[in-house]
């Protein structure tokens, strides 16, 4: 064992001795004990390995869905995939709890979209739900059913069903109705549940919301969806920037609008240098092939 460890220590040295970028990589990150500890870094490159999986599947129901999505959202790879693969087999097996729900939301903002529909998932999962077209019939008839009391509540969870691929045609057409209401709570739900369904269809329909909707409130939840919130991939966020552009641009756009477009900019493109003002910014996104 000496001479293994021996040999595999002559091995990294030799490694290291004919490597310069090795050499320069390690050297950089040395620092002086006196030193304060780096704060920049991954510190560790987490999997979701047998022993992991092994271990949570060994806990009881309640903790196993848990704990695989705390895992997740700490970005330990697999665990999302683990998630997507038994959470429909879960139902009936754990409860709604504070812990849960804190993690749930926590998954929502997650940066990792893999880690919001590992959340939507448990989600589903919590309340009994099955990813089918029947379960949307169920809900689209509760909310027919009841249209004051309940159609909030059906919007959010036909979206996250519509999220995770049922019937998502189908949804989506449920979803942009709701935004022609005249109840503004009601746009308001619609808004958040467009964010949450995701997919490159709802930049359109945003858009639109964010430059018309009589009510401030409505049109935040708008350029929220569309900068950061919800499901859309970064390059779906692309799509909209010549529309927040134009809204930021025109002059019947009133100041809160106008700020929160350039807001939306800055938060999509990862572009903070530039000040409101729409012919710097046309600039930068031609140059970038954004518009």
């Amino acid at each position: 064992m000496r001479w293994a460890i021996g040999l595999c220590g002559l091995g990294a040295a030799a490694a290291f001795a004919a490597s310069p970028d090795l050499r320069t990589l390690v050297v950089a990150q040395l620092r002086a004990i006196g030193e304060p500890l780096f704060d920049r870094g991954a510190a560790t490159e987490p999997r979701f390995d047998p022993f992991y999986a092994d271990m949570v599947e060994s806990l009881p129901p309640q903790q196993k869905v848990e704990q695989a999505l705390e895992l997740a959202i700490n970005r330990r790879v697999g665990a999302t995939d683990y998630i997507v693969q038994n959470a429909q087999r879960w139902r009936g097996t754990f409860e709604p709890s504070e812990k849960l729900a804190m993690l749930i939301r926590l998954s929502g903002d997650a940066p990792l979209i893999e880690v919001r529909m590992a959340g939507f998932e448990i989600y589903l999962a919590q309340y009994g739900f099955e990813k089918s077209p029947a379960e949307v019939d169920r809900l689209l008839q509760r909310m027919r059913n009841d249209p004051r009391g309940a159609s909030a509540w059906v919007l959010w969870n036909i979206a996250v069903l519509g999220a995770r691929g049922v019937e998502r045609e189908r949804v989506f057409a449920e979803l942009t109705a709701g935004l022609r209401t005249d109840d503004e709570g009601m746009r308001r739900w619609a808004v958040d549940s467009l964010a949450k369904f995701g997919g490159v269809e709802i930049v359109e329909p945003l858009l639109a919301v964010a430059r018309d909707e009589p009510s401030a409130v409505v049109r935040e939840r708008a350029f929220c969806a569309l900068a950061q919130s919800g499901t859309l991939l970064v390059a779906e966020r692309y799509h909209a920037v010549p529309g927040l552009l134009s809204i930021a641009a025109d002059a019947k756009s009133d100041r809160q609008s106008v700020g929160w477009a350039y807001q939306a900019l800055r938060e999509i493109t990862d572009t903070y240098d530039l000040p409101d003002d729409a012919d710097a910014w046309r600039e930068r996104l031609r140059a970038a092939g954004l518009l």
